[in-house]
């Protein structure tokens, strides 16, 4: 009889990993297709900027086709930084998701294979407890570790986030104080 429970626990947990891999297949592509949009809207932006640049300001009009390239060069810039972020952004929100599912299964998993246990220890030989209980504890510690190493990554992927749009959005300030110098000079 208790045999026939841990066997009905197993299947129970072995359903539960399939609706948590159907979960997790949908996640991915809700992801690659807010990615897939991120990028279309930068290609967009790109080859609108790239138009932009090659229009012609006027023959000779050397200030104004040198003020034209280097606002053309800042808003690309921005356009990129933007599209860092986004990426950033969503990597991390889509780690999260992931990372919630993950831990949830492996709580979910690890609470199964106690009970289990537990219940075999049972109807086992004696002296089996003991193996039963350490193998529980080494699973409790394994959880814990396991736990420590997402919040810890989801921790870092949130601080990368905050310091990835640094550098670019640094040059294209630079960018804009060129513009803004040789728009200056033009005038």
């Amino acid at each position: 009889m208790i045999l026939q429970e841990a066997t009905q626990s197993l299947s129970a947990t072995n359903v539960r990993n399939i609706d948590a891999t159907h979960t997790l297949a949908s996640a991915s592509l809700k992801a690659a297709e807010r990615l897939m949009a991120l990028n279309f809207d930068y290609a967009r932006v790109s080859i609108d900027l790239a138009a932009d640049n090659v229009r012609p300001a006027g023959s000779g009009d050397w200030p104004a086709i040198a003020s034209q390239r280097s606002l053309t060069l800042r808003q690309a810039t921005e356009n990129t930084a933007a599209w860092l972020r986004g990426f950033y952004v969503l990597s991390c929100e889509t780690q999260g998701e992931l990372a919630e599912l993950v831990s949830s299964r492996a709580k979910d998993v690890s609470e199964s294979m106690n009970s289990m246990l537990g219940k075999l220890a049972q109807s086992g030989p004696a002296g089996s407890g003991g193996a039963a209980e350490m193998f529980s504890s080494v699973m409790a510690a394994s959880r814990s570790i396991f736990n420590q190493v997402i919040n810890t990554t989801q921790q870092m992927t949130a601080a990368s986030i905050a310091a990835a749009g640094q550098p670019i959005q640094s040059t294209a300030d630079v960018s804009g104080q060129v513009a803004r110098a040789e728009r200056k000079k033009a005038a």
